[in-house]
């Protein structure tokens, strides 16, 4: 038994170029699937770096708000009629416009940024109402010497004001937590 030298045909013309597509066409899936994961890998310390560059300076905005707070706290207890108008919003720019951008948000530290801008903006809430009670306050006053009190809306005001101090100091030990788990640029 003589064996002769040709390959079939249908193994020349089908089978050889049908295995060669399916390795070359393995070998592009697994390489796209490889620079997907490499690009969300890049994506997220990005993010993350920018987080933390946003958290310090939130950070401080968050300090200055509590002392503000707290002198204003501080001069109703001592009877002196103050109100504080925190119209100002906090910057979270880079949170707002990036999230949207990681493919995955299952990763722990991410997690913990979600939940800390989710605290965040439960504070711009208590914070819009305690510079609404403070605007119901100068509006009510009739005296160019000061505001005059109105006992119900002093209250909630005096509550708020509470809320948000809180708060703030919540956000704080929390900001800084995460600030030191962040990657540095």
């Amino acid at each position: 038994m003589e064996l002769s030298g040709q390959i079939p045909w249908w193994l020349d013309h089908v089978g050889v170029p049908l295995i060669f597509l399916l390795v070359g066409a393995s070998l592009g899936f697994a390489a796209g699937r490889l620079k997907d994961w490499l690009d969300a890998r890049k994506v997220k310390k990005s993010f993350l770096k920018a987080i933390r560059v946003e958290l310090l300076t939130l950070n401080e905005h968050l300090k200055g708000t509590l002392k503000d707070v707290a002198e204003v706290r501080d001069s109703l207890d001592k009877k002196v009629p103050k109100a504080l108008h925190l119209a100002t919003v906090f910057q979270t720019g880079v949170y707002t416009c990036q999230l949207g951008k990681l493919r995955d948000v299952s990763d722990p530290l991410v997690l913990e940024t979600i939940r800390f801008y989710d605290q965040l903006s439960n504070l711009e809430r208590v914070k819009n109402h305690a510079a609404a009670r403070s605007f119901e306050l100068t509006a009510s006053s009739k005296s160019t010497e000061g505001i005059q009190w109105e006992a119900p809306i002093v209250l909630d005001y005096i509550y708020s004001l509470d809320e948000v101090i809180r708060r703030i100091s919540q956000l704080l030990s929390a900001a800084e937590s995460l600030i030191s788990k962040l990657p540095q640029s």
